[in-house]
């Protein structure tokens, strides 16, 4: 199970032109693929330079994939792919790549992860 801590942070609300405390989730550093690497490999006895040829092999792949208009399933992570906004025609005959207006990658986290999210413990820090 997961924890996370909030602290207060005095801003202004735009929706009722105030100032006001608001909860914010404390952020900690973000891990590096190295680090990630070095903490798989010692927590599954997978020698780390075996296990960063994997990892770098699996993010091309996710690359390669998703890039060419696929969703990629991580199982109990989530699933990525790419997203689109594009604007709307009356006529099939008016559709073109023109009217694409923006594409990104987006992510869907799992049900399981959902279920994992849901049950963080949130405390707050002081």
């Amino acid at each position: 199970m997961g924890q996370i801590k909030v602290k207060g942070k005095m801003q202004r609300v735009a929706v009722i032109d105030d100032n006001r405390v608001v909860a914010r989730a404390v952020r900690y550093s973000t891990v590096k693929g190295d680090q990630l690497v070095s903490y798989a490999s010692q927590s599954s006895h997978i020698p780390e330079a075996t296990l960063l040829a994997c990892t770098l092999a699996v993010r091309e792949a996710i690359s390669y994939f998703v890039l060419n208009g696929h969703h990629v399933d991580l199982g109990k992570f989530g699933t990525f792919g790419i997203r689109t906004q594009q604007k709307a025609v009356t006529d099939a005959e008016e559709v073109s790549a023109e009217l694409v207006k923006r594409i990104t990658i987006g992510f869907t986290p799992s049900a399981e992860i959902k279920k994992a999210i849901a049950a963080i413990h949130i405390e707050t820090e002081v």
